[in-house]
């Protein structure tokens, strides 16, 4: 592509260990209707023949591809911030390395983002694994952003990648992804929301989100859901809490953070009716993704050892909500309306103990 030529959409693309799903996710957006794209490819420090690929495929692309060859591991998030480091882009787009887009996505978007100058613009995306299509941004949630539309963005959630951003915004102020992380982009969501001007919708399917890897619901290991859990909880109340529109949306700011803190609490109550040996209703699954790590460690580390561990690591997070959260549980019309009563109910009980 010419230097001169103005670049619509930067479209980010991390990548790690994709070589099976490569070609298909870069493959449809090289076939983006959009021709005033490029497409950043970060190779993060992966095993396989991702790079060789990627080199492949830059080859096709007629100059839109760029390519970072990291030796470091730095997760999908530290992946993005060096692709952001060097977008040119009117709007950043996202694209994980096992999904893929219809070729109309990022003209469609475009499209839209200019007709009204929006700050962020999102689509619908459609989920493999439970056959579904999800459209997060209502009608009645587009146009100027104010309290009330802001903690419903926050609240609905969603993903950066069924959207473009505008490229200003994560760059004044500077705004950056956590390195090494699952649930990376909760904080830089949240901001995003709580901070854009506007917003505008497409209402069609335009992302195909696969669910390969990379979600805190497969992440095995139990110290580092809890980790994961824990630091996203941080980072969210960090990036939000001195924001000037803060206590217009500090209700789906502190729900956000009561969801992520009801994982982290069941997943210490898992473990240690785990170390003793205890069943745990409806907790089957978090059980199966903690037994591992428990069983490797219990050989080394007495029982009582184990409890203490897990029962500081409890404290530690009773602590920061305490620390980070104003309204009481029962307050919260989003913690009432959205959250399960059986978790409710657990998080009230571990603060009753802690108290």
């Amino acid at each position: 592509m010419d230097d001169k030529t103005k670049i619509k959409v930067s479209i980010i693309v991390p990548v790690y260990n994709a070589e099976k799903t490569l070609i298909k996710a870069i493959g449809s957006i090289l076939k983006q209707t959009l021709e005033e794209i490029e497409i950043i490819c970060v190779n993060d420090a992966s095993h396989d023949n991702s790079i060789e690929i990627l080199r492949q495929l830059k080859n096709i692309s007629n100059g839109k591809m760029i390519i970072i060859d990291s030796d470091v591991n730095m997760g999908a998030g530290g992946a993005r911030n060096l692709a952001l480091d060097v977008a040119r882009g009117e709007y950043i787009g996202f694209v994980d390395s096992d999904d893929y887009i219809v070729p109309v996505m990022f003209e469609k978007l475009y499209k839209e983002a200019k007709k009204g100058d929006y700050d962020i613009v999102d689509s619908g995306f459609y989920k493999e694994s439970e056959d579904v299509a999800i459209l997060y941004t209502s009608d009645e949630l587009k146009g100027e952003l104010n309290g009330h539309k802001r903690s419903e963005l926050i609240v609905s959630g969603g993903f950066l990648w069924s959207k473009i951003f505008k490229r200003e915004l994560f760059e004044i102020p500077k705004l950056r992804m956590r390195k090494n992380a699952i649930l990376e982009d909760a904080d830089v969501l949240t901001y995003l929301f709580a901070t854009a001007k506007n917003i505008g919708t497409v209402k069609e399917i335009l992302y195909g989100y696969v669910d390969s890897n990379g979600s805190l619901s497969k992440e095995k290991n139990a110290i580092k859901y809890y980790d994961n859990v824990y630091n996203a909880i941080d980072a969210i109340y960090e990036k939000t809490h001195n924001l000037e529109n803060y206590k217009e949306i500090q209700m789906a700011v502190e729900y956000e953070i009561i969801q992520l803190y009801s994982y982290g609490v069941n997943i210490c109550i898992a473990n240690l009716n785990l170390i003793d040996k205890n069943e745990v209703n409806d907790k089957k699954e978090i059980n199966a993704k903690i037994e591992m790590e428990v069983q490797k460690r219990k050989d080394v580390c007495q029982k009582e050892d184990l409890k203490k561990e897990w029962n500081n690591r409890l404290n530690k997070l009773v602590e920061l909500k305490n620390k980070i959260t104003c309204i009481d549980i029962e307050q919260n019309i989003y913690v009432k309306n959205k959250i399960n009563k059986d978790d409710i109910e657990i998080m009230e009980s571990v603060e009753k103990k802690e108290k």
